[in-house]
């Protein structure tokens, strides 16, 4: 099958995600699922890290404000034009492909990807380069979307009232790419008018499918999250309150063993 053309994808995307996203209309990544990841991540302070898959580079931000040394790696130079132009502090930005990180071996004492290993051509590979840049003792940490819920067929199933009370699933045990089409929904209509829907081609695994090829790359799983909106959060925000009845995101910390020499 061949591989997308990520990098044209994303390059299309970019100038809309960004200005949707700076206004606030990625609700689930700032309410639910950015707030999860940062919980789950060990301290960073000091720390030289890289953030690949960085888009416009909201998380990457994050991430150096904790006090982390940050190289910031996106393969749409589009994506890396609008994150230069809102911070450079601590962080150095760079257009490449992930599964030929253009690091050496053990350069980093941490690797993140905030919801972009899913859109990387190739996962596993991409997976075996972050264990390669990574030093050991090292570790990486990823949030990719939940594959419970990301599947090729998936309906709503609505109560008596209208509100989302369970979701139906099929074709979970589908890896492979699937092409979706599709718009924050949380921005208003004439907002979303303006703009063209993303298109977006993810590689699908099952959590199988995840977590083995994290374990191939040679990487010890030490911390798995599936992050949803709390009561408080639910209740001020009730657009997210679906988080809650299906899981959206898985998130992975793994570490490469202390010793550990990869080869590549």
């Amino acid at each position: 099958m061949t591989r997308p053309d990520v990098r044209r994808q994303w390059n299309a995307n970019a100038v809309a995600w960004t200005e949707l996203s700076r206004a606030g209309f990625d609700i689930y990544r700032d309410l639910v699922n950015t707030p999860a990841f940062f919980g789950l991540l060990p301290p960073v302070d000091g720390l030289t890290c890289l953030d690949l898959g960085c888009g416009e580079g909201h998380n990457t931000r994050l991430l150096a404000a904790r006090g982390a040394r940050v190289a910031a790696l996106d393969v749409a130079d589009s994506f890396i034009t609008a994150a230069a132009g809102a911070d450079r502090s601590g962080i150095r930005y760079l257009v490449g492909d992930g599964a030929a990180l253009p690091f050496r071996a053990s350069a980093f004492d941490a690797v993140t990807a905030f919801m972009s290993l899913m859109d990387v051509g190739d996962p596993e590979r991409t997976l075996g380069e972050m264990a390669r840049v990574v030093r050991p003792g090292g570790f990486v940490q990823f949030s990719v979307l939940h594959p419970a819920s990301s599947t090729p067929i998936r309906r709503w199933i609505n109560d008596e009232s209208g509100a989302r009370e369970a979701l139906a699933a099929g074709g979970y045990f589908y890896q492979g790419p699937l092409t979706e089409t599709w718009i924050f929904g949380s921005a208003p209509e004439e907002v979303r008018d303006q703009h063209q829907p993303f298109t977006i081609t993810y590689a699908r695994r099952t959590m199988a499918g995840w977590l083995n090829a994290v374990l191939s790359a040679g990487l010890a799983i030490e911390a798995i999250a599936e992050p949803c909106a709390d009561e408080r959060t639910a209740s001020a925000h009730p657009e997210v309150a679906d988080t809650r009845i299906a899981p959206y995101f898985l998130i992975v910390r793994a570490r490469k063993p202390a010793g550990h020499t990869l080869l590549r």
